[in-house]
């Protein structure tokens, strides 16, 4: 009797994890940053523009560079950037994007990430709809095996805001 009550709490654990999205702790979280050495960045300098004291570290204290970057939207590809994961891409993981509290506006900023070695999954974010947050990738399936790396571009087509570059996370 014992053993079925356990058997039941860890059924309505688990039914209440699936119904309020919440999850599991993850054993490795991993930050990258813009301008670190897993940062690549592409377009015209002229375009690029920096917002100090701004961002996912300047809000944490925890990491470095204490700023972030944006470019404007517009109908052609210029501006872009592409942050790698260099923890390996042998796991399954979780992928969200932190969209800062300023010179985020654009409604369907365009990411495509990048997994299981060459597959591709391209969405976009309202960075409009959020301040200083971290936003899920895909929170109706948010598990990617072998995450390799993701992109932000300037080229959504839908009108003239600024998109904001920062931070990514992956969670194994």
């Amino acid at each position: 009797m014992k053993n079925l009550g356990k058997t039941l709490l860890g059924l309505v654990v688990g039914v209440f994890m699936l119904a309020t999205g919440a999850s599991a702790a993850h054993a490795q979280v991993y930050i990258y940053a813009n301008n670190g050495s897993y940062y690549d960045e592409y377009g015209p300098g002229a375009y690029w523009y920096q917002v100090n004291n701004e961002g996912y570290c300047y809000d944490s204290g925890s990491c470095s560079p204490t700023y972030m970057k944006y470019t404007w939207s517009g109908c052609s590809l210029s501006n872009y950037a592409r942050w790698r994961n260099d923890a390996g891409s042998v796991n399954w993981a979780t992928h969200d994007t932190y969209i800062p509290g300023t010179n985020a506006t654009n409604g369907a900023a365009p990411y495509t990430l990048t997994y299981n070695t060459a597959s591709q999954y391209h969405f976009s974010i309202n960075q409009n709809a959020y301040y200083d947050s971290w936003v899920r990738t895909d929170p109706s399936d948010p598990w990617w095996y072998g995450i390799v790396n993701i992109w932000l571009d300037d080229n959504p087509c839908n009108g003239t805001s600024k998109i904001g570059f920062d931070e990514m996370k992956v969670s194994y």
